[in-house]
């Protein structure tokens, strides 16, 4: 593994094992609430860009088409044919995670734009690899493949459709096709109280942690095969410390400049349970460093938390817009980690943004405000009040993949 583990002698048993579960249930749940509509064992295309009224998934981008599958690999691999892209740049990758959020790809990086064929395999025993074999491993029976092509333009969006409709998944006639029932958000986890290891334990019953997936404590352990052992004071006490954690971001490979916070490293959380639970609490189904490194605004230039009704710029020097063989944006989010209705219908700006206006000398200014600006061509509109803000940078260059390059600090207006 990349990442050395969390320290877990400082956690109680109670939170490690709801650190540990978490992205269990954050996978299950969004898994449930989907197949409720869509049936496993199927694609489901959306073929339009995300909106505030998408809420199965927390923090979803605003630049690519989706389209999302669960399957059951105990009945069968699963082969993924990809079409050569339409153009020469065209975005587009297909993600693989299994029950716990450890990802595989069969990606741009790895094939190109010619077109592949890819066979996605159940294998208990052997960790995913970041190449372009043409088997790929999933640690876990549920798989969730996550498929994203990338819209370029309001003018781009039928030829995208047509990309996204023709990248199939084909799995065995043995795969169950069912309808479930939803069981919760993958947001409010915490709200289901000491409830929550009973779930948690559910759900390994379905899908048993992989051999080189971290291994609990004997304490953690015993809380989830037998919470009804524990008192309900010490287990909601767990959730408090777990979720303190989670709240602060202080993960072992943080690293934060000029306001903002990713991570050091460029594959997965590795064996840090705390880091992985942070991934699946507030980027669900997100990418890896080595795909897309995002960046999570933490403060502005004078230290003061992001809230709307203080109008923000961001300021791009000459040549320091974030270097990338794929594509950049910047996304706005209200507290909940869901996108937030404005006035423009805007709810991310980067370099396919129609009418960007470059400054004289070639930088870029971008504006964060509630309120629309006199000239909104650079406008990100923002909730009218706190909110969060992302950037995701995808094939990021050598710079971005060592942390060399960050985005600039965001200066207040006055």
């Amino acid at each position: 593994m990349e990442d050395a583990p969390h320290n877990l002698a400082k956690l109680s048993p109670a939170a490690e094992a709801y650190l540990w579960g978490y992205p269990l249930v954050a996978t299950h749940r969004p898994r449930l609430h989907l197949c409720s509509r869509h049936r496993s064992g199927e694609l489901n295309h959306v073929e339009e860009l995300a909106t505030p009224a998408d809420k199965a998934i927390v923090a979803p981008n605003n630049d690519t088409l989706y389209t999302s599958g669960w399957y059951d690999l105990r009945h069968g691999d699963l082969v993924i044919d990809v079409p050569p892209m339409d153009k020469p740049d065209r975005y587009w990758n297909v993600m693989i995670a299994d029950a716990y959020s450890h990802v595989t790809y069969i990606a741009r990086r790895h094939h190109g734009t010619r077109g592949t064929r890819v066979t996605v395999r159940f294998d208990h025993n052997t960790p995913p690899l970041d190449s372009d074999t043409p088997v790929v491993t999933v640690g876990t029976p549920t798989a969730w493949v996550i498929i994203r092509v990338l819209v370029e333009s309001e003018d781009d969006l039928e030829a995208a459709r047509n990309i996204q409709r023709a990248i199939c998944v084909t799995a065995s006639a043995l795969q169950p096709k069912t309808l479930t029932e939803r069981a919760g958000r993958a947001n409010q986890i915490a709200q289901s109280g000491p409830a929550i290891f009973e779930e948690i334990h559910r759900y390994t019953l379905i899908d048993p942690p992989a051999m080189w997936h971290p291994r609990l404590s004997e304490d953690a352990k015993h809380i989830l095969e037998n919470s009804t052992s524990i008192s309900t004071e010490v287990l909601a006490k767990g959730i408090q410390e777990a979720e303190q954690l989670l709240a602060s971001g202080n993960t072992q490979d943080g690293v934060s400049e000029q306001g903002w916070r990713t991570g050091r490293g460029t594959g997965g959380p590795g064996n840090d349970i705390l880091r992985r639970a942070m991934g699946a609490k507030y980027g669900l189904g997100g990418h890896y460093p080595i795909e897309n490194r995002s960046y999570i605004a933490v403060h502005t230039s004078n230290r003061a938390k992001l809230d709307g009704k203080v109008p923000l710029k961001l300021l791009f020097r000459p040549n320091q817009l974030p270097p990338c063989d794929g594509f950049w944006s910047l996304t706005a989010y209200g507290m909940d980690l869901y996108l937030v209705d404005n006035a423009i219908n805007r709810w991310s700006i980067g370099d396919r943004t129609p009418g960007l206006r470059f400054d004289d000398d070639g930088g870029l200014t971008i504006i964060l405000s509630a309120k629309e600006p006199a000239d909104p061509s650079n406008w990100l509109p923002v909730p009218d009040g706190p909110f969060m803000l992302g950037m995701r940078v995808y094939e990021g260059a050598e710079s971005v993949l060592t942390c060399e390059w960050f985005p600039p600090p965001l200066v207040p207006i006055d």
